[in-house]
């Protein structure tokens, strides 16, 4: 293991419950039952040794006590900077194509809600959106550059989704999210078409994908079978990850095939999984929490114990630089 920093108090990402009034409930959603794991794991230690370096790619880590986190994505992460401006208690983040880094800074009583922008290695954002960040938690950007962030109505605890065009500071669209009653928006990602992927995590059961086609205002459930929460990514073949956050039942994260319902394989994680990231290649980052301070893994692709596991301060969203 490597010690980056010192450990961090930290709670789990994610909108809250529909009952529930204020956002960052920790380990509040995941699976019931416990599947047992697709194919036989090889050894950590024939899995170190597939460690790759990506020279280009960094590691944003969203401390829900206050600030950002960057890390290198090499066999020996360094810490390269921490953004503290702008960001008191951020919750989702995203970086896109052009290494721009949004973070959604979820709500206490203290200060507005609100979405800060960051340029490739800034401290200070120079864009911040407060016009429709309500109880928010999660956000994704397009190739195009459209900006989705995710949040709960407090008037009637339905979840809704703000679509901001480009540069814009106001949402150009406001749709509704289905969802099954006491779950939460833990994820965001995009397809291959440019459709964005919705995951919830339903508490004491499972978890359940919707499917916005681009253009398209009717969210789809993927019916995927054994999904065992909501946090989800997707990689350059178009596997889909999707991963529980709950302290109640066991901790999977479900591979989809493209098209497919059923998963192929299921990687068993320890403690709390509280965010994941995958790089195109299949290189999956996964945060945990509980047990000591918040850690990534890092999982070679295929594989299912990590080559790679180490101490961060976090307990938010993760995302990679690519």
């Amino acid at each position: 293991m490597i010690m980056v920093m010192k450990a961090i108090t930290s709670r789990s990402l994610g909108v809250c419950f529909a009952s529930a009034s204020l956002v960052l409930v920790a380990g509040c959603a995941g699976a019931m039952d416990s599947p047992t794991p697709i194919g036989a794991p090889v050894t950590a230690q024939s899995e170190r040794s597939t460690r790759q370096s990506h020279p280009s790619s960094k590691l944003y880590i969203a401390n829900s006590e206050g600030g950002v986190l960057v890390y290198s994505t090499s066999s020996n992460p360094q810490l390269l900077q921490t953004i503290t401006n702008g960001v008191p208690r951020p919750g989702g983040i995203w970086v896109d194509d052009r290494g721009i880094l949004y973070a959604v800074n979820v709500p206490v009583s203290s200060y507005q809600t609100s979405l800060s922008e960051y340029k490739l290695g800034a401290s200070s954002p120079f864009r911040t959106i407060t016009h429709g960040i309500v109880d928010c938690g999660n956000v994704a950007v397009d190739k195009h550059g459209n900006v989705y962030v995710t949040g709960i109505d407090p008037s009637n605890e339905s979840f809704f989704l703000e679509i901001y065009p480009k540069g814009q500071l106001s949402p150009a669209q406001t749709l509704t999210i289905p969802h099954p009653a006491n779950s939460r928006v833990s994820g965001l990602a995009f397809d291959s078409t440019g459709a964005l992927l919705v995951g919830e995590s339903v508490y004491f059961q499972k978890g359940v994908v919707y499917r916005l086609a681009r253009g398209s205002q009717t969210f789809t459930n993927l019916n995927l079978q054994n999904a065992t929460g909501g946090t989800i990514a997707i990689d350059k073949a178009g596997n889909l990850y999707v991963g529980s956050g709950s302290s109640a039942g066991a901790q999977l994260i479900s591979v989809y095939a493209p098209n497919s319902t059923n998963p192929s394989r299921q990687i068993a994680v320890q403690n709390i999984l509280a965010a994941l990231t995958v790089e195109p290649n299949g290189e999956l980052y996964v945060e945990t929490i509980g047990n000591g301070p918040p850690q990534i893994s890092v999982y070679a692709p295929g594989r299912y114990n990590p080559m790679q596991t180490f101490d961060v301060g976090g307990g938010g969203g993760i995302a990679l630089s690519r």
